[in-house]
């Protein structure tokens, strides 16, 4: 077995979608002739979720090794009076609204936190990998970001021991959607630290065609070859014992962090102007929420939309989320509007996907998400503020939710859904299990697997 050494700052018991992707390349791995070493934080870090049924998930006979992580955005978060609801502040772009005290702590954020906030990880990160390296062969490292600080680990970790590194972008760097409006000063330094990390690694691993394209266009100088498009994914497991369980309302749910950025502002008013104009629509329609939503978008829902046609959940652990996919006959994925947005992938996409309920993704309609959802057959995408699409499309999905509500309960199971057999509604849609298949997590980390040896394979005959 070769061995990797992992850098991971969201591993459990962190929750929420970006813990996913390294972890079930950890399940994987040794499958494929990679024993993984994980160096992480301490498990009372300050994620912004916890979910501690997910440590069941990892391997028993997996080596972990948890250092210190000062928290630089805890003190922000304290500075700000913005405690409860710290994931949004530090996400978010200063606002008008916001008093010149905080206004002045979020340019201090800005300017001073490089490449992020766990900056103060580095130092503890490469300390502790140093000495694994010293005291267990190692083949090959990975770093998986953000935090991007894990990549400045990683590169140190590389410039040390020699060993090739892989670097995995969950979410671009310097032209993330969330990224701070930092000075200039400041954004000159975080590009630098970008380009060295870009420059430097071995492999350069994104999950998307676009953000592949942006990346390859702002580093001509890379090779072609230090690149590869690997996405998120499933795992078929996460899903299994999970029933079917639809009853007789239109449940649409949004799964995961629902951001100010990403409001779906035009679709609430799309779903009011149904409920004014369309007699039962109000009724039989509910809209679900499960895990945080944004304190502002919160407060217009709960304004708005009185219970049963409200849902708010609030936090879940990882399966409790996916269970709540399967009450539902739809399935909401705003992800953005601008430039940014078009090569953002995140995986719930795929989440979405296996859980086999047609998917309405809100963004821009010539995106990398738009195109999965065209080559799967599992959904529709619609610009944010095309208003009116959005009605039409809610229209007909109610109306074809309500002839099928008169006749006996049938499943259109489309070219093999990733449904099981099980009984549910397709509203016109196909979905292509062969399709579907190529985002399983087992096939991705095969594919991760096989650039591991490859690197290995020609580092170890250059020597």
């Amino acid at each position: 077995m070769r061995r990797l050494l992992m850098v991971l700052y969201y591993f459990p018991p962190a929750g929420g979608i970006s813990v996913q992707r390294g972890l079930k390349f950890l399940r994987y791995l040794p499958q494929f002739g990679w024993q993984p070493t994980v160096l992480t934080v301490r498990p009372d870090a300050a994620y912004p979720v916890r979910d501690d049924t997910l440590l069941a998930e990892v391997p028993a006979d997996t080596p972990i090794v948890r250092t210190r992580c000062p928290e630089l955005y805890g003190l922000y978060r304290w500075l700000t009076g913005m405690r409860g609801e710290r994931h949004f502040d530090v996400t978010s772009q200063a606002d008008e609204d916001a008093s010149p005290m905080r206004r002045m702590l979020r340019w201090i954020r800005a300017a001073v936190f490089l490449p992020d906030g766990r900056m103060a990880w580095r130092p503890f990160g490469v300390h502790a990998g140093r000495a694994l390296l010293h005291a267990t062969r190692h083949d090959a490292l990975f770093s998986s970001g953000p935090p991007f600080t894990a990549h400045l680990i990683g590169r140190d970790l590389q410039r040390h021991s020699g060993l090739p590194w892989i670097a995995d972008y969950r979410d671009p760097w310097t032209q993330a959607v969330f990224y701070p409006d930092r000075p200039p000063l400041a954004r000159c330094c975080d590009e630098r630290l970008e380009a060295s990390c870009v420059r430097h690694a071995d492999l350069n691993l994104v999950v998307g065609r676009g953000m592949h394209e942006e990346f390859r266009a702002r580093y001509p100088d890379v090779p072609h070859d230090r690149w590869s498009i690997l996405t998120n994914g499933y795992d078929e497991e996460d899903f299994a014992g999970l029933p079917f369980k639809l009853d007789d309302t239109l449940r649409i749910t949004h799964s995961g962090s629902l951001f100010a950025s990403r409001a779906p502002d035009h679709f609430l008013r799309a779903v009011a102007e149904l409920a004014r104009r369309e007699p039962g629509f109000a009724e039989s329609v509910r809209l679900c929420f499960v895990g945080r939503v944004d304190p502002g978008i919160r407060g217009r829902l709960v304004r708005d939309w009185a219970p049963p046609q409200l849902e708010l959940i609030g936090l879940q652990s990882h399966r409790a989320s996916l269970a709540w996919l399967r009450h539902s006959r739809l399935l909401l994925l705003p992800f953005g509007n601008d430039e940014r947005a078009r090569g953002i992938v995140t995986g719930k996409v795929f989440e979405y996907l296996a859980a086999g309920i047609p998917i309405l993704a809100l963004g821009p309609p010539d995106s990398d998400v738009a195109r999965i959802l065209e080559e799967t057959g599992a959904g529709w995408t619609h610009a944010p503020d095309d208003q009116s699409g959005i009605a039409r499309r809610l229209a007909g999905i109610w109306n074809r939710w309500r002839a099928a509500q008169h006749e006996a309960p049938h499943a259109s199971a489309g070219r093999g859904a990733p449904a099981g057999g099980e009984a549910v509604l397709q509203f016109g849609l196909t979905p292509d299990s062969e399709q579907i298949a190529r985002y399983s997590r087992r096939r991705l980390t095969e594919r991760l697997a096989a650039h591991l040896d490859a690197l290995v394979d020609r580092h170890r005959g250059a020597r």
